[in-house]
């Protein structure tokens, strides 16, 4: 449920790509905005950005222009600038100039005003919004090589599961596409050593830092047998059980990930776990916990109400859900004597997760 929801949400946001497509974006809502045709605007949107690849929700957020707090001012510019364009003067108001002009007259103004306001609007958003989207792409760090070799590894990670249940096959390849943790994940330093992976599910999480070239050994840990036994025909080189975490001893690993995994436990179970993933950690080794953040926000909210679908039809089998705020958790590490640092990690989705890197103080 949650991968075919991220698929439709990335749909939604287009195909990645330059400024000028985000400027696009803008251009083309602010457009259907000024037209005078309430109730179809996001229908217009979609007809437009969908086949165009465009970010629909950026694109729909800029053609609410036409807000309650800035029709009455926006429908009287059209008026306006259509009878300049019209009849070369402008709208005189008064009631023998109403009489004249009549309500076709008006409504014709409206119509060639709405199209010339939204194609200056539309012109000044795309130049905005390839400035701004410009700055942001100049100052975010990437690397090519690094996204190639990552864009490749999800790939060969992918071809793992060819031969999985379709059910599997399908839920593997909407996580590599569409979970943005794979592509945070390989953007941390270093290489990851042995790594243990609890809560493990499929395995495609270890399978993709083996493809990576970045893990040296992999252990993963799962119980729900029926995933594990996927993920073993998948990753046949990591060492996989079916185990339940909350009462395992873990092994020593360089790196342990907890990823999607605490809010299905009670919270004294999270405590305990996430301190024995820090016995857990070999010197110099590090956690990384990616969780919901727990605070009263709407993209929590959603992610929450996902949950629990996923929960309701069996996607997800665990026993309960106990959302903590990110702050708790990584209170919980420090008290332990790891230091933390914390990312977003729902780039691209309405999701309101967080990876938690923590690693040994004044690594």
């Amino acid at each position: 449920m949650k991968s075919l929801l991220l698929g439709l949400w990335r749909r939604l946001r287009g195909t990645p790509g330059s400024p000028v497509r985000a400027a696009s974006a803008v251009a083309v809502g602010l457009f259907i905005g000024c037209q005078p045709l309430y109730g179809l605007h996001l229908v217009l949107v979609l007809a437009i950005c969908l086949p165009l690849k465009l970010d629909s929700v950026l694109s729909y957020l800029a053609a609410n222009i036409s807000n309650p707090l800035v029709a009455p001012f926006l429908i009287f510019a059209e008026v306006e600038a259509g009878s300049l364009l019209l009849t070369g003067r402008w709208v005189a108001f008064d009631v023998e100039q109403a009489r004249r002009t009549g309500a076709s007259g008006f409504a014709q103004q409206l119509l060639v005003g709405s199209l010339a306001v939204g194609a200056a609007l539309g012109l000044l958003g795309f130049l905005l919004g390839y400035l701004l989207a410009a700055r942001r792409r100049e100052q975010a760090p990437h690397s090519s090589a690094g996204v190639a070799d990552s864009a490749q590894a999800l790939e060969r990670t992918r071809a793992r599961y060819a031969q999985s249940p379709r059910a599997d096959r399908y839920y593997v390849a909407g996580k590599l596409a569409f979970d943005p943790v794979f592509a945070l994940i390989a953007t941390q330093p270093g290489d990851f050593g042995r790594v243990l992976d609890v809560g493990c599910g499929r395995g495609q999480l270890s399978a993709f830092l083996l493809e990576l070239g970045r893990a040296r050994e992999v252990t993963g840990i799962d119980s729900d047998p029926r995933k594990v036994e996927v993920a073993r025909r998948a990753v046949p080189e990591a060492k996989l059980m079916v185990a339940d975490a909350a009462a395992f001893a873990l092994p020593v690993a360089d790196t342990v990930l907890l990823v999607d995994l605490l809010h299905y436990l009670p919270r004294e179970e999270q405590d305990a776990l996430l301190n024995a993933g820090v016995r857990a950690l070999a010197p110099g080794g590090r956690l990384l916990v990616r969780e919901l953040d727990g605070d009263p926000s709407a993209r929590s909210s959603i992610t929450r109400l996902l949950e629990w679908l996923a929960r309701r039809l069996g996607v997800n089998r665990g026993r309960a859900t106990h959302y903590r705020p990110a702050s708790e958790l990584i209170s919980l590490l420090e008290r332990a004597g790891l230091a933390c640092s914390i990312e977003g990690a729902s780039e691209g989705t309405p999701f309101s997760n967080v990876l938690i890197v923590a690693g040994a103080a004044g690594r």
